[in-house]
């Protein structure tokens, strides 16, 4: 990634799409809790949500610290697949179990479109190793899972690694465990 438009994608990645990725998280996880999330759907919902932000997480930290090469573009759309799959579940099964106000699908459908948004972006950026995905272009596929060679701004990874921990990853470890507590309290893990 060397020419101007690169790095405006790359900037406009870290510091557009994950920051709103990140808000999107954060207001899905009040949404839950305003809905007493641990009283309806409990601790299922609550480890989809977990089993979610972790298939999203990777991808995220290969894109952060690894070359972008075929292997990591593959590890980011399988993640993308299959975050996209339990997105489903989860709501599927919140709504049998809660209501799902207005409010929250429009944040879910944010936690939709903004991994896929992060991730076309990527296939735009590194597009000589898309191609060579799918056996196009002019380069064969490398999966070599190196570290990067001119790494990104560390401000820009930092923040972006204590944004996603203070904003999504804590809270979410605070939902499970606020279910799990009431669970037990009621005399079992829902």
């Amino acid at each position: 990634m060397d020419s101007d438009t690169d790095r405006a994608l790359r900037r406009y990645v870290l510091g557009v799409v994950m920051p709103l990725w990140i808000a999107s998280g954060s207001i899905d996880y009040w949404l839950h809790r305003r809905s007493k999330i641990e009283e309806n759907s409990g601790t299922f919902e609550s480890t989809l949500h977990a089993a979610g932000i972790s298939m999203s997480a990777l991808p995220v930290l290969a894109g952060l610290f690894l070359e972008v090469d075929a292997g990591v573009l593959l590890a980011m759309i399988a993640g993308y697949v299959a975050h996209a799959g339990m997105t489903i579940w989860d709501v599927e099964y919140a709504s049998s179990k809660r209501e799902v106000v207005p409010a929250e699908q429009h944040v879910h459908g944010m936690l939709e479109l903004l991994p896929f948004t992060a991730l076309s972006f990527m296939l735009v950026a590194h597009r000589d190793q898309a191609l060579a995905l799918v056996g196009r272009g002019t380069t064969a596929p490398r999966f070599a899972f190196e570290r990067k060679r001119a790494p990104l701004p560390a401000a820009a990874v930092r923040g972006t690694i204590g944004a996603f921990a203070l904003c999504v990853a804590l809270p979410y470890v605070e939902e499970l465990t606020r279910c799990v507590r009431y669970a037990r309290k009621r005399g079992g893990i829902t």
